[in-house]
């Protein structure tokens, strides 16, 4: 007779070992290494992402493309702003209201085919996606009044969306306070940084993982939208933003996290149309892109 007990105990031991191990390891989630460049356009077919410029590289990468309505501008991610390494941790793009026209595009959009095939000027987008299914979106997302995915009542906590009137728009409004038909495109984000001029993260954020990170700002005369170069949590972010926005009297009073934490995107376009700068890999379809377009004089 076979004594199975042996095999029994060991099977219960390596069940109960998984389990306490297994507990530990997180979700799998999509996380692309952090790349930064520049493409020669047309783009070869054997281009390659790889290589990260350094941070301040990056910024005059995009300085280089010379767009007309479109400043760039840095933050450090402490200390004073200066010529440093780490003066060019937060990198801002401030787009002129009236010079671009907002759309959200989406999804299984790839940022380069935005740019090359759709005439955007500038792409904004991130990465929180399953492994399994990288460009479903997670809640709301609306592109020219349909609704490719519904609300979700909990987690993103605000919703940013593009108005289609005599000048188009972007806003950023709560969760709660959103219904349809308030937006023609529209996406649910978050957590939310800055509400009413207020820093809206709790000191609590600092004990979570940092992560790089992609934000849109509603300003008064303008659009701000940027990513960090480094990861960082969301509380000193805003922090960074709230000082910039004083010191440079910019009337901004809400800031969003793009719901993404593992990749954070941002590419622009050159005036002629010649090159793109990138910050995360272009190549790779997001579920939604936060996108610009330059209008005609």
């Amino acid at each position: 007779m076979i004594d199975w007990r042996g095999g029994a105990v060991s099977l219960l031991v390596a069940v109960a070992a998984c389990l306490a191990g297994c507990q530990d390891q997180p979700d799998p989630r999509f996380q692309a290494p952090l790349v930064s460049g520049v493409i020669t356009l047309p783009m070869t077919a054997t281009q390659r992402f790889e290589e990260r410029l350094s941070a301040t590289g990056f910024v005059a990468a995009l300085r280089g493309g010379e767009n007309a309505g479109i400043t760039f501008s840095t933050i450090a991610a402490a200390g004073d702003d200066g010529d440093g390494a780490g003066s060019a941790d937060i990198v801002l793009a401030q787009l002129a209201a009236r010079s671009f026209d907002p759309r959200i595009m989406g999804p299984g959009v790839a940022p380069v085919d935005a740019l090359t095939g759709s005439g955007q000027t500038l792409v904004l987008g991130s990465g929180f996606v399953s492994v399994f299914d990288p460009v479903s979106p997670l809640g709301l997302l609306q592109v020219q009044g349909e609704v490719l995915s519904e609300i979700t009542p909990h987690g993103y906590t605000r919703v940013l969306g593009v108005r289609d009137g005599g000048e188009r728009d972007v806003a950023i409004v709560g969760r709660n306070d959103y219904h349809q038909g308030m937006f023609e495109s529209a996406i649910q984000v978050g957590p939310g940084i800055v509400e009413g001029g207020l820093l809206d993260i709790s000191p609590r954020e600092r004990k979570l993982p940092t992560f790089v990170r992609a934000f849109v700002a509603s300003c008064s005369d303008r659009w701000i939208v940027g990513v960090t170069q480094i990861p960082m949590h969301l509380i000193d972010v805003g922090e960074r933003l709230l000082a910039f926005f004083a010191a440079e009297e910019l009337a901004c009073d809400e800031v969003v996290n793009l719901s993404g934490d593992r990749e954070a995107l941002l590419a622009v376009m050159s005036e002629d149309r010649r090159s793109i700068a990138y910050f995360g890999n272009p190549a790779l379809p997001r579920a939604s892109l936060l996108a610009f377009a330059a209008t005609t004089p």
